[in-house]
């Protein structure tokens, strides 16, 4: 299974090729290193999070949204063009067209498990066991976004400013 994680240091996003098999990870450009907790897999695969030990994660489609809103917004633009010009036969076939690519990518990709708490994305074998993590919802997603930001927000206020004294 590939772990993909932000390195929680410098921000560095850092991917890890069979992470059940090292006990734990290092940062590729600041150095910094996390276990792995081993208590994360069951025998039927990830149980939680092995970055955070969390056990809220969802399952979503690993695909870059930017490339499917821009197969939308091209295909609706084409079909415009060939309304404009009153060819309903090629508009219509254009917006089939774009729906058929939309669910040819939507069987072909495979999904991607996320953490909640710290993003990281699993992939592969083992990596969402069959009824075990849903798709995303809305109030877990955002209760753990507000705990990131208050803990942004206390790392912020903890960090010394170089202020001149009085």
């Amino acid at each position: 299974m590939e772990l993909t994680y932000d390195c929680p240091d410098c921000r560095t996003v850092n991917d890890v090729r069979s992470v059940e098999s090292v006990p734990e990870v290092r940062c590729r450009s600041c150095g910094a290193e996390h276990a792995i907790r081993r208590e994360a897999w069951d025998d039927q695969g990830l149980r939680a999070c092995p970055w955070c030990a969390t056990e809220d994660l969802y399952v979503q489609k690993d695909f870059p949204q930017g490339l499917g809103l821009f197969i939308v917004v091209v295909g609706f633009a084409v079909a415009t063009v060939f309304w404009y010009y009153e060819n309903p036969i090629p508009t219509y076939l254009v917006l089939l067209a774009s729906a058929l690519i939309d669910m040819v990518l939507y069987y072909r990709v495979p999904n991607v498990t996320i953490c909640y708490r710290c993003l990281s994305q699993f992939r592969g074998p083992g990596s969402n066991p069959p009824g075990r993590f849903v798709h995303f919802d809305l109030a877990v997603g955002e209760r753990y976004r507000q705990e990131r930001i208050r803990i942004e927000q206390l790392r912020e206020s903890q960090t010394p400013t170089n202020s001149p004294p009085l």
